[in-house]
């Protein structure tokens, strides 16, 4: 049989079929589409609950960390109406913190002065709950006594002596949920009903404003309280029908409802099998012209590109040059033709990484052993006692140079290492890019009058501050300047800029040297790239110096680039960085001072039980050392789990642990610390110190209960005084 006659047979056989089933696999489809969108809704339900209750537990976290200030522990309310006001500032999802009495009465509210008479709690059923329970308790949306929005109030209670002596309130925005909703991006259509455990609309996707704090749909009410779990067709309170799923929470009593339209769900299935019965009487018609027109223009390409794969399987990248009216046809034509292209191409690729690799390594090879023949021979000649006198101040001299040659080759070696796996960390904070700038040109200012270069620097009133690590920025701006003064000649002029624009900073250096070529100058950032790698090369180095700038910069969220109007004619190199944020100044701000305003007299701890907790062995070693100097008892624990027994069993003065533990982190420890009793150390002063010295690690350290937040490395007499801080001991 003709390819023409194959055709027409496979058209009958298959297409008629196909069409009749194809409306069965629809129905089945769309039930299993259905069961599918159902499995979705209820997941996404539960994930919903799930953030409710975990940004309430948030809440309640931050409640239970502020009922262990001192202030309220001496009962001096008025210091402790002024603390709660500063911690009401960092938290934008709180409305106001209140204060009550056992029996409902407001001691402190930071929504009107103190000492202004206040009346009793709005929702006082959850104030009841707290003290008959004496555990946190999420109330009901309510409107204040004095008036005002709708509100939701998390309570904990404040205990003393046994008995709970106040109810500690944060009082949560609804908008805050609602804007929770809005970050999971459901579909528009789609209605998100958040409810407390009345079945008050707390949060809703749609129409928040009409129906905010009123009961949900009574369909929705029976749907909630039915035994099945499956989803319903209710009705919104617009009076929409939708499908119905939901979730609740069993610690808060709150909900999660989720209205799909019911035109969502119900229309795809009729537009579908409307679909199958035109489409396919329309395919069975062109299927039937198109066999009898397309067996017989694909036969003849078809057979020329059999003789083409043939070929390309011995190596012959030749492909049939006449084009196919055939589109999946020409499609493989060209892909023969555009994979002969890639072969060529990879291959011309391959030989050039092979090439940059053999000259990196003669490089690398050539760089190495230069310093060491230095540092080899003259050790040597000193260990056979060849020389004496003024050459051996000379030899050490070499040595010394060379060797830190050396360690300068390997730093740049093991940084472009970190860089490729990403394991380059960097210790962020508010950076003042004039002291990073002089810095950076005083370590490079010999290489420059050595060669007579001149180095000047200008730098803007406005320029900063930035948030980075400044040691890092420093090496950005060191390296730039060193490879400016690599490649001037004597007398030459090399210029540092920094100057604001915008909201940025840019960092210029600019140098009157032997310039880029055009051809280079988009390499100039390529690790182990160099102009010339020949033997007979002007300069040294392994070309490692300018892809390190690129990748520091980049981790600091700026960019740089490189410009030259030819050889001879110079080069310039920019650096552009984002200004700091007013909030992360701020925090930063505050990492700064803790750390370098920290006393430098001596400390003493003499008595003080400290525990130490982590998982690195030398890590405990040494600040047991530096805390036993300062005449400190020490025990060390090398998981969370053995120090929560250790602050039970022996109730140390100060708890010191790390962050990032094996198993149960930090967060979970002092979770568990501040879980138990007074009298089991549940109020153990600690300190978190740890390798994450962000802003949001400081933040969320101090939430999770921690004293203080300190980043690593720490100075010797700073951690003692910062152990003699959280104990209450003063320097000597």
């Amino acid at each position: 049989m003709r390819l023409r006659a194959h055709l027409i047979a496979l058209v009958l056989a298959v297409l008629l079929p196909m069409i009749a089933f194809s409306a069965l696999a629809i129905v089945m489809l769309d039930r299993s589409q259905r069961t599918n969108t159902e499995r979705a809704a209820v997941e996404l339900a539960r994930a919903l609950m799930t953030a409710v209750d975990e940004a309430l537990r948030s809440t309640i976290t931050t409640l239970e960390a502020l009922v262990t200030v001192r202030s309220l522990e001496e009962e001096d309310l008025r210091a402790f109406d002024r603390e709660v006001r500063r911690v009401l500032t960092t938290q934008r999802d709180w409305q106001d913190v209140i204060l009550l009495a056992p029996d409902g009465r407001q001691l402190i509210h930071t929504g009107r002065p103190w000492g202004t008479v206040l009346p009793t709690a709005a929702e006082p059923t959850s104030v009841e709950q707290v003290v008959a329970t004496r555990r946190p308790a999420v109330g009901s949306i309510a409107r204040g006594r004095l008036g005002g929005d709708y509100a939701v109030p998390v309570r904990v209670p404040v205990i003393h002596r046994d008995r709970v002596v106040y109810v500690l309130t944060a009082v949560i925005k609804p908008q805050s949920i609602v804007d929770m909703l809005a970050r999971q991006r459901m579909p528009a259509d789609w209605v998100s009903t958040v409810f407390d455990r009345r079945k008050n609309v707390v949060a809703r996707t749609r129409n928040l404003e009409q129906f905010l704090g009123r009961l949900i749909s009574p369909e929705f009410a029976a749907l909630i309280d039915a035994p099945s779990q499956g989803w319903k067709v209710t009705r919104t309170l617009e009076g929409s029908p939708v499908y119905t799923v939901w979730a609740r929470s069993p610690q808060s009593g709150w909900g999660v409802g989720l209205g799909i339209p019911e035109a969502a769900v119900e229309t795809p299935l009729r537009r579908s099998l409307l679909t199958v019965g035109a489409g396919g009487l329309a395919c069975a018609i062109v299927a039937l012209g198109l066999a009898l027109l397309v067996g017989r223009r694909i036969t003849e390409p078809i057979v020329a590109l059999a003789s083409a794969a043939k070929a390309f399987g011995q190596q012959d990248v030749a492909v049939p040059t006449r084009a196919s009216t055939v589109q999946e046809v020409e499609d493989v034509r060209r892909a023969f033709a555009d994979a002969a292209a890639l072969v060529q191409e990879r291959a011309g690729e391959a030989a050039e990484a092979n090439r940059a690799k053999d000259e990196f390594l003669a490089v690398l090879s050539h760089e190495l052993r230069t310093p060491l023949n230095a540092v080899y021979g003259w050790a040597r000649m000193l260990q056979s006692g060849q020389i004496s006198g003024e050459r051996v101040a000379r030899a050490l001299d070499v040595i010394v140079r060379q060797s830190n040659a050396q360690v300068q080759l390997i730093d740049d070696l093991l940084d472009v290492s970190r860089m490729i796996t990403g394991k380059m960390r960097l210790d962020v904070r508010p950076v003042d890019l004039k002291g990073v700038v002089e810095q950076a040109l005083d370590a490079a200012r010999p290489a420059a009058e050595a060669k007579e270069i001149r180095i000047q620097s200008v730098i803007g009133p406005r320029a900063g501050p930035v948030s980075g690590d400044p040691d890092r920025l420093q090496q950005v701006v060191w390296n730039l300047v060193l490879n400016a003064v690599k490649f001037t000649p004597t007398g030459g002029r090399v210029q540092v800029r920094v100057e604001r624009v915008d909201s940025r900073v840019e960092i210029v250096v600019t140098d009157t040297g032997q310039g880029i070529a055009p051809d280079v100058l988009p390499f100039v950032f390529d690790r182990f790239r160099q102009a010339d790698s020949s033997s007979h090369r002007a300069h040294t180095g392994l070309g490692l110096g300018l892809a390190l700038v690129k990748h520091l910069v980049e981790l600091h969220g700026g960019r740089v680039r490189a410009e030259s109007a030819g050889e001879g004619r110079g080069a310039t190199f920019v650096v552009t960085l984002p200004l700091a944020s007013d909030t992360a100044g701020d925090h930063g701000a505050s990492i700064h001072a803790a750390r370098v305003d920290a006393p430098r007299s001596r400390v003493l701890l003499t008595g003080l039980r400290v525990l130490m907790v982590d998982d690195d062995p030398e890590a405990l070693e040494l600040a047991t050392a530096i805390l036993v100097a300062a005449g400190a008892v020490v025990r060390v624990s090398g998981s969370a789990a053995e120090a929560l027994d250790t602050v039970r069993a022996w109730r140390p003065d100060v708890l010191v642990s790390d962050i990032e533990m094996p198993g149960e982190d930090g967060y979970w420890l002092i979770h568990r610390v501040r879980a138990l009793d007074d009298a089991e150390g549940g109020h153990t002063p600690a300190v978190a110190l740890t390798a994450y010295g962000r802003v949001q690690d400081r933040t969320r350290a101090l939430t999770a209960g921690y004293n203080m937040h300190v980043p690593k490395p720490v100075d010797p007499g700073e951690l003692a005084a910062i152990v003699a801080s959280v104990a209450g001991r003063a320097a000597t």
